[in-house]
């Protein structure tokens, strides 16, 4: 699953390139170049930590710490992403105070509550070689859920500021690509966020974790 996962990633990387250098290279203070190439690079050590057979001799003193770092480079990628869709938040809801303050609390919610649950995770044996980061039972489900919640708020926000402009016929190009990059955005991360928290609380011991692969 990680492999795959990652060749997906790497596509993505292949086919966006060019926009990437004509959007993204030539802005000063930018996310996207953070994001674009963190995610990899972090993902490369995972590969390699789970394919590794030299790992298999000495996994068990390695995983206590390895399984900090998988999972803070997961969370850091996501909530980059976070701070994106918060930044959006901000600039159309740039008067009112309200919207923007609840998403910027909820937001401090999911960092809280990733980092509490990352301090206290445990490593998992996936296979004879492999290990992956497991997150004590109770609040476990929140890795997903919380997640769940912020985008939910975020793509209310959205429909609530671009829905009335096109049942009017009044929206631009912008309010329309927001509309709709932010309904694929939000359909796809809630079908992942919701299997990923039944997972975390139905599959058994080894599986629990693997959508968030």
């Amino acid at each position: 699953v990680g492999f795959l996962g990652f060749t997906i990633l790497v596509w993505d990387h292949a086919i966006t390139f060019a926009d990437e250098v004509e959007i993204i290279w030539g802005r000063p203070k930018n996310f996207g170049k953070l994001n674009r190439y963190l995610t990899p690079i972090g993902f490369i050590v995972n590969l390699v930590a789970y394919s590794l057979p030299s790992w298999s001799f000495i996994v068990s003193a390695i995983c206590k710490h390895f399984v900090r770092y998988e999972g803070a480079m997961t969370a850091i990628g996501i909530q980059v992403v976070a701070l994106m869709m918060f930044l959006r938040v901000r600039a159309m809801y740039r008067n009112n105070r309200y919207a923007v303050s609840l998403v910027a609390s909820l937001l401090f919610a999911w960092v809280a509550v990733g980092a509490w649950l990352l301090s206290h995770g445990e490593g998992q044996r996936l296979s004879y070689l492999a290990y992956s980061s497991m997150l004590r039972k109770g609040l476990a489900s929140a890795w997903a859920w919380v997640p769940l919640c912020y985008d939910t708020v975020v793509f209310a926000l959205t429909l609530n500021r671009t829905l009335p402009s096109i049942r009017d016929k009044e929206a631009g190009h912008v309010i329309r690509a927001l509309f709709s990059d932010g309904a694929l955005f939000y359909s796809v991360m809630c079908v992942i966020n919701l299997i990923f928290t039944i997972m975390v609380v139905r599959a058994p011991q080894g599986l629990k974790n693997i959508t968030g692969q």
